[in-house]
């Protein structure tokens, strides 16, 4: 009986690598950057082939805990990852080592450049997104029963999760510790970037942008917030 467990026990760890704790990354990186955040690497990741690291790229999650982003960028079978993951309460999972692309932009363009992956930073933010209304009590976009913060009604009239002073507060760190570390010209949303335009609508109306520039003000950097379409286009 002990034996025919363990065998079986095994071949489920063999295939699915995932539920058998984190795997040892291809990467020269063995541990978090920085390192207040915790490293938990997931198998989708790809290489930079040269590109420079130019832009962050925030989403939100539309799902409640880290720990079910996390296990979900680290199934085999998700095809899609990004650096870090923000919990609510401010804690920092980085899942793809800095040198690596993170599969989180999808069809993108930036500044004139296609293939955003290649040259961001992904970083997912523990949120709903938009929630609606049924029978006087909210739920989830997929219609779960949404036990979050009290909503908040954005500028379109939607309801939607609000992110966390906690949340705020990592996002200006991390992105300074970002902006210190590369030639970082542009801090924009999933939605400014995802093609076609309305493709993608993270991290929402309900962002505060505002407390992410004023962080950073400090910093030199190019552009933060959504993208125009004034904004000049650069060479590829």
């Amino acid at each position: 009986m002990h034996r025919t467990f363990l065998a079986g026990a095994l071949l489920l760890l063999a295939a699915f690598p995932y539920l058998a704790g984190a795997q040892e990354s291809t990467s020269p990186q063995a541990k978090a950057q920085p390192d207040w955040a915790t490293f938990n690497p997931s198998p989708h990741q790809s290489e930079r082939r040269g590109a420079k690291i130019s832009a962050i790229i925030m989403h939100y999650t539309a799902g409640g805990s880290q720990a079910s982003t996390v296990g979900w960028f680290r199934n085999p079978d998700a095809k899609v990852s990004s650096h870090y993951v923000v919990g609510r309460d401010g804690t920092v999972v980085q899942m793809v080592p800095l040198d690596k692309s993170a599969w989180h932009a999808g069809r993108s363009t930036l500044a004139g450049k296609s293939g955003v992956n290649a040259f961001s930073v992904g970083i997912e933010i523990c949120n709903w997104g938009p929630l609606r209304k049924v029978d006087g009590k909210f739920v989830t976009y997929d219609g779960r029963k949404y036990n979050g913060g009290e909503p908040i009604q954005s500028a379109d009239g939607r309801y939607r999760e609000p992110y966390t002073d906690a949340q705020y507060a990592t996002l200006v760190k991390l992105s300074s510790y970002l902006i210190d570390q590369y030639a970082i010209t542009h801090i924009t949303g999933h939605s400014d970037i995802a093609t076609p335009k309305g493709r993608k609508h993270d991290p929402g109306e309900g962002f505060d942008w505002k407390k992410i520039s004023e962080g950073l003000k400090e910093k030199n950097v190019k552009h933060i917030g959504p993208v125009t379409e004034a904004e000049p286009a650069t060479a590829s």
